[in-house]
């Protein structure tokens, strides 16, 4: 009996305990002249994290030279920030403090106050998803919040260009599509991922076989981002995508169910 009541107090205290929210890392690509996005928004205790390989020197540096990373022609720079700010920064080689952040290799950083609840997936996360920066390629998925369960489409390219000699009497050579699924809790899904061949053109036969080849974790932070985690073991590939809806209709839908969880 006391270890009923004893349990029955701590799951009380517990519900009265404010959730509180997981950091997340948030990449920023540099370039040539240009940090992208260069307007992020992201709450306390967030990290962001800078890449950057080519040719030129480039590094990031804080307005108020507070912090910069290595000027160099390939690094990668974290920075955690755990007060609510505006952070402003630029490329020493490139620009300055102050500079418009739409015409010069600067940048923005709006730290917000961390949401005191958890985000949940709701089956308004169907859609269309992908990542700006590589325009073409993307991801279609479908959440079924009755059972707790996704189903994602990956529509990519193969690792590296087919020779100019390659041909395909359907498509591109280089294209490549995987499929994923797998259950979710929470604001994270995590999925097995399934490789298709041997099949032609709806068709029937011959059999189409079927392989799993890595997995694939997505954690939402909100009703437009996530950050989709790749592990692909066979061909030593791993990787974080930041992802958003490539059209915004079903984001109200989403921030409703919010509410209603």
């Amino acid at each position: 009996m006391k270890r009923i009541q004893i349990a029955r107090l701590v799951l009380f205290f517990c519900t009265l305990l404010p959730f509180s929210a997981q950091a997340v890392n948030h990449d920023v690509m540099v370039g040539d002249n240009f940090f992208s996005p260069n307007d992020l928004t992201i709450q306390v205790g967030d990290t962001v994290r800078w890449s950057y390989s080519g040719n030129r020197l480039h590094d990031v540096t804080a307005d108020d030279f507070s912090w910069n990373s290595e000027t160099s022609s390939s690094f990668t720079y974290m920075q955690t920030f755990d007060s609510i700010e505006e952070v402003l920064y630029f490329c020493s080689v490139h620009s300055a403090p102050g500079q418009n952040i739409d015409n010069n290799m600067n940048g923005r950083i709006n730290v917000i106050e961390a949401d005191s609840d958890p985000f949940l997936i709701n089956a308004a996360i169907s859609d269309a998803w992908f990542n700006p920066l590589t325009n073409g390629q993307g991801f279609f998925i479908i959440v079924w919040e009755g059972i707790d369960f996704v189903f994602l489409s990956w529509f990519t390219f193969d690792t590296e260009l087919p020779p100019p000699e390659a041909s395909a009497i359907l498509g591109d050579p280089g294209q490549r599509w995987f499929t994923a699924q797998g259950p979710f809790e929470g604001d994270t899904a995590t999925l097995d991922v399934f490789s298709s061949s041997g099949g032609t053109f709806d068709s029937a036969p011959p059999e189409v076989e079927t392989v799993k080849i890595g997995t694939i974790t997505i954690k939402w932070t909100g009703c437009n981002s996530g950050i989709l985690t790749y592990d692909i073991p066979s061909l030593g590939l791993m990787g974080e995508i930041p992802i958003e809806r490539i059209v915004l209709e079903n984001v109200p839908l989403c921030e409703a169910g919010q509410e209603m969880q």
